[in-house]
């Protein structure tokens, strides 16, 4: 990633709004007030020119305070000192983040109305909340500062000007330490999530949503499933199904079964199946089908592929574990009765007129042979 877009990147945490602030406190102790003043104004048009609008609620209020103050301190210098600007730029911080929340649903509103996606309202979201955590720091740092002018005017100042700037510059840096860290740990969550494919009924992919997210959310969407179906001399494979599964739990069914996972492919995905349970990808595999399932507790659009052992090596091979080969008797004997998965219920007769018929005709001729 280039510089510039690890600096977009940053800067989409909305708490960096407050790093002009936080070095206008320092610099004004460093240079004269209007150099800092500019240092802050020109740190905020960077954020205001790099920062989309949805995420740069707080940068705009501070290019808003300190274009005010920028007026103000070249207008009135000579009356105005750099305690008495500092306290100017926290009261317009202050009340641009009141009205921020007095109109909260119009400006949700506007931001949002070319970008209707779910990330577009998590960044605005996200914005609000630091708005109202930095307008109660504020809030509480600016009572602190209207009690040192009461006590001031009686000349018993019993905090001084140095020791409330340093005050503002530890609620300013935990603010953006703590959204910081927030992000971080957000977007570590986000790398282990899995995300799946939203699809319609031809298959489509129309959107994504975390594979955590879904589960609650039942049969609201479709998801592309994969399955295998593992036949050797005219017998499927089966076991249990974990019962961590979604469909089913406990229930006799092919072991290979995946869910693809957003921006994969069927290929890969069908392999990746196999391999996951024995170790290596099953050799030659075939499409056989492809079906729509739902159920009170998940909706799938099914890709059936069908892997045929040739030989007893090559099913050792996979070093397959707590499961056994059924024969079409045994199955045809329970079904109906709670044995298998609705899944393969539903594939089984498919399955019996086409692989296990080939099957039973080649067998047929080799015993005429």
């Amino acid at each position: 990633m280039s510089l510039m877009g690890v600096l977009k990147k940053q800067l989409k945490n909305p708490a960096f709004g407050l790093l002009p602030l936080f070095l206008f406190s320092i610099g004004m102790e460093a240079m004269s007030v209007n150099h800092a003043v500019l240092l802050a104004l020109g740190l905020s048009v960077v954020g205001f020119l790099l920062v989309k609008k949805y995420s740069r609620l707080i940068y705009d209020i501070s290019l808003l305070s300190f274009s005010l103050v920028f007026l103000l301190s070249f207008l009135f210098s000579p009356q105005l000192n750099k305690f008495l600007i500092f306290c100017l730029i926290e009261v317009f911080f202050v009340l641009s983040l009141i009205f921020l929340r007095l109109y909260r649903s119009r400006i949700v509103f506007w931001l949002g109305k070319d970008g209707k996606n779910r990330r577009v309202k998590n960044y605005i979201g996200e914005s609000f909340r630091v708005a109202v955590q930095t307008q109660y720091g504020l809030s509480i740092h600016l009572i602190v500062i209207l009690l040192y002018f009461v006590f001031y005017s009686i000349n018993k100042p019993f905090i001084p000007p140095l020791a409330m700037t340093i005050v503002l510059q530890i609620i300013v840096l935990w603010l953006i330490l703590k959204e910081s860290l927030r992000i971080w740990l957000l977007d570590r969550t986000l790398c282990r999530e899995e995300w799946l494919p939203v699809v319609n009924q031809e298959g489509v992919v129309v959107g994504r949503v975390a594979k955590s997210v879904t589960k609650g959310l039942m049969n609201k969407f479709m998801h592309p499933v994969v399955r295998v179906a593992l036949i050797f001399n005219g017998k499927i494979y089966l076991k249990k199904r974990d019962a961590c599964r979604v469909l089913n739990p406990g229930l006799l069914d092919y072991p290979f079964e995946k869910y693809m996972q957003f921006d994969h492919n069927l290929d890969d995905t069908v392999h990746n199946s196999v391999k996951l349970e024995c170790g290596s990808d099953g050799g030659s595999l075939r499409f056989l089908l492809k079906y729509t399932f739902e159920n009170a507790s998940t909706k799938r659009l099914i890709f059936l592929y069908v892997s045929v052992a040739d030989d007893e090596a090559v099913f050792d091979s996979l070093h397959l574990k707590d499961g056994k080969l059924w024969t079409m008797r045994q199955i045809e004997d329970n079904l109906g009765l709670n044995v298998f998965s609705e899944c393969f219920e539903m594939e089984y007769e498919y399955l019996k007129n086409t692989v296990l018929l080939a099957y039973r005709m080649k067998e047929k001729e080799m015993m005429m042979v």
